[in-house]
């Protein structure tokens, strides 16, 4: 029997869409602390170990670009559903693995339900709600999504000390599984009937896109704020090494390190709001731009000539990733203004390249990896300083175009 929520609850249904998004930042961070055990499992280097983080942002990307049409054709429930599936049994196969190369396939299926389900979130309150209620409700659900990071690397970190590390994934497939049971039984479909063509073909996939990619001035921006977000997942993928296996933390203080990142990102994004009673968002995100790119380059000096201190390349991190609170919401809102035929697609693309950008960014790193942290912080200020490159060419054709 169906137990189906309406729409106007909407606290249960934020709720619900919330805990969607916040899938994929937990399989992304909580196994971070468990990550030099990890490598003595398998017997790989830390670098081997990294590609776990990359695949799933490969993974992901795919999911996400997916995941949209084919919940058009057959409905957004069926897709989350089976993403929240696909993301389960590859977290439940994952700690009977005993070769690192099934755990990095299975996080590409992991990841790609990930996409599937994050994907949906967004469309089920765009079906329900209109104007300005969907801005408000899925601005209310980032919020919420933006403290998985921060609970994910504690409860991962009790997990692992106590269980192991295989104990995290187990601890993922019971919230894959909760969240099938919940979806299946209180969350109805959200797309109409009539809309549903039960086929995919080649236009609803990426027929969308060209009108898109053929807007320059969308694209440049578009690289604008992927770049700068490439040196967050960037710092994801190796914060285990800099701070577990290079300065020689201890595992339990590890989240602490680890969320102060993303409490900065948390403050500096609720200072936005205000701030932009008094500047535009565009003033604003230049100057996050500058903020992370200064950061990115004391930390690219500390590191190649200074000796690398923990104290110093802390402080570095935590500012070059807690600019993202004044870049990114500004840059969503900036591309979605841009073409307003393209919104919809604009926010898709965006959510598709950055995180496949991370997946080569963070790869490349784990390849040059080194004993020292200088691949590490001269991958992150060259993803700034394109990023700021990019930002000034779209300045460019914006002014010309006025």
């Amino acid at each position: 029997m169906k137990y189906y929520l309406h729409k106007n609850n909407k606290v249960a249904i934020t709720l619900l869409m919330a805990a969607l998004i916040a899938l994929s930042p937990f399989a992304i961070d909580s196994f971070l602390s468990a990550m030099p055990d990890m490598a003595v499992f398998f017997g790989v280097e830390f670098n081997v170990i990294e590609l776990i983080i990359t695949m799933y942002f490969l993974g992901f990307s795919l999911g996400n670009f997916l995941g949209g049409p084919l919940s058009d054709a057959f409905g957004r429930k069926k897709i989350a559903l089976i993403g929240v599936v696909l993301y389960g049994v590859s977290a439940l196969i994952i700690p009977q693995c005993t070769a690192i190369e099934y755990v990095l396939l299975l996080r590409v299926f992991q990841a790609f339900g990930g996409g599937f389900a994050t994907v949906t979130s967004n469309l089920f309150i765009r079906d329900w709600y209109k104007g300005k209620e969907v801005a408000k409700l899925i601005t209310i659900t980032t919020m919420i999504m933006m403290l998985a990071p921060l609970f994910a690397p504690i409860i991962g970190a009790y997990i692992a000390e106590h269980v192991q590390w295989q104990g995290v994934f187990y601890f993922l497939t019971i919230c894959a599984l909760l969240l099938f049971v919940v979806f299946s039984v209180f969350v109805p479909e959200s797309r109409s009937k009539e809309l549903l063509t039960h086929q995919l073909t080649i236009k609803q996939l990426v027929g969308k896109y060209k009108l898109f990619l053929s807007d320059k001035k969308s694209v440049i921006f578009m690289l604008a704020i992927s770049f700068p977000a490439s040196g967050l997942y960037a710092f994801i993928t190796t914060s285990s090494f800099i701070y577990l296996d290079y300065f020689n933390v201890d595992p339990a203080v590890f989240p602490l390190i680890f969320g102060a990142n993303i409490a900065l990102n948390i403050t500096l994004s609720m200072l936005n709001t205000f701030l932009l009673k008094q500047f535009t968002p565009k003033t604003i995100m230049q100057f996050g731009l500058w903020l992370q790119l200064t950061a990115g380059l004391l930390l690219g000096i500390e590191v190649l000539f200074l000796g690398a201190a923990f104290w110093h390349v802390f402080v570095l991190m935590v500012l070059f990733i807690g600019s993202l609170g004044l870049i990114f919401g500004n840059g969503i809102a900036i591309i979605l203004g841009i073409n307003p035929e393209v919104s919809a697609t604009a926010n898709g693309a965006l959510g598709i390249f950055r995180f496949l950008l991370g997946f080569l960014i963070g790869t490349l790193i784990a390849v040059f990896h080194t004993e020292n942290l200088i691949p590490i912080a001269v991958g992150m200020f060259i993803c700034s300083l394109v990023g700021n490159l990019f930002f000034l060419k779209f300045k460019s054709l914006d002014k010309n175009s006025q």
